[in-house]
């Protein structure tokens, strides 16, 4: 237990990276849409993927590993157990969500937008429909991602005033 307040502010720290994320994700998505048809938009949607996946994955990957360090050395937790910590639960429970959500549809449409942007950057076209029907598409999945971070987040700040 002598490395429990480590891994608990460890666990905060990557939480503030994933809201940051969204503040980012917010950001960006302005960006994009003020220089939509212009040749900056490319280099725009590529900075878009990468500056709100990496430090969502960064910050889902220490979140699940220091949340189920926790969960393993406070025997006063456990996985999805409804009946003690009904709040801990749900927060895994969602936290499975995200991670369906992120492997299953962000991580491939992410893909496909990658290379339909590396190959209109080689060549001098404009962005294709194609690229706008993906990128909508990880607006919404990323949006949905943003609000399940949120509603976690909520959880884990309120537990003790909600009991």
């Amino acid at each position: 237990m002598e490395y429990y307040p480590t891994l608990i502010t460890l666990h905060i720290i990557f939480a503030g990276g994933w809201l940051i994320s969204l503040i980012t994700d917010i950001i960006l998505k302005r960006f994009i849409t003020r220089s939509k048809g212009t040749n900056s938009e490319k280099v725009l949607i590529d900075l878009y993927l990468t500056a709100t996946n990496l430090p969502g994955i960064i910050s889902s990957s220490g979140i699940l590993l220091t949340g189920i360090l926790m969960i393993l050395l406070n025997p006063g937790y456990g996985f999805f157990d409804m009946s003690a910590n009904h709040w801990l639960a749900t927060k895994q429970i969602l936290m499975v969500v995200l991670l369906l959500i992120i492997f299953v549809f962000v991580i491939p449409a992410a893909k496909k937008i990658r290379n339909e942007i590396n190959a209109e950057m080689e060549s001098t076209s404009k962005i294709s429909d194609d690229t706008y029907k993906y990128l909508s598409k990880i607006y919404k999945l990323n949006m949905t991602v943003n609000i399940i971070v949120v509603l976690n987040f909520l959880f884990a700040i309120t537990h003790r005033f909600i009991g």
